[in-house]
C-alpha cells in the first residue's frame, strides 16, 4: 500500500469513522467498497482531486482491514457469496485502537497542520 492510501486512511480514522452509523443489515462486498470510497472521497475532499482520485483503493483497503478485524462479520449467502453486517461495538473499540496506535494519526496529533502538509508533499511526490 503506498504513503498515500496509508495516509488517506487514517485521516478517515481520525475523524469521520468515529461517528459512523450503519444500517443493521447485510450488505454485499461491493456496495462496502462504494460505500467507503464515497466516505473516504467526502473525508479527503479537502486535500483535493489528485488526492480523491485514489479514493476507490483506499476505500477497498479500509474495509478490508474492517473485516479482517471483526468490525463487520462475513456469513455465506444462501445462493454464494459473503454478506457483511456492520457490528458497531467491534468497529468503535477496532478505531479506538487504530487512533491511540497509527503513527501517522500520533504526528497528526502534535502538529495541527500535519495533514495539509503531508498530503501536499505527497501529492507532489507523485507526479
Amino acid at each position: 500500500m503506498s504513503a498515500l492510501i496509508d495516509h488517506m486512511i487514517a485521516y478517515y480514522v481520525a475523524g469521520p469513522a468515529s461517528e459512523l452509523s450503519v444500517a443493521p443489515r447485510f450488505y454485499p462486498y461491493g456496495e462496502l467498497q462504494l460505500i467507503f470510497e464515497d466516505k473516504v472521497s467526502v473525508a479527503v475532499r479537502k486535500f483535493g482531486p489528485k488526492v480523491r482520485k485514489h479514493s476507490k483503493e483506499a476505500g477497498k483497503s479500509f474495509i478490508d482491514r474492517m473485516i479482517e478485524a471483526g468490525a463487520w462479520s462475513t456469513s455465506q449467502g444462501e445462493y454464494g457469496g459473503s454478506m457483511h453486517q456492520f457490528q458497531a461495538d467491534r468497529f468503535r473499540e477496532v478505531i479506538r485502537a487504530e487512533q491511540d496506535a497509527n503513527p501517522i494519526i500520533q504526528h497528526a496529533k502534535a502538529d495541527p497542520e500535519y495533514w495539509d502538509k503531508a498530503f501536499g508533499d505527497l501529492v507532489a511526490a507523485a507526479t
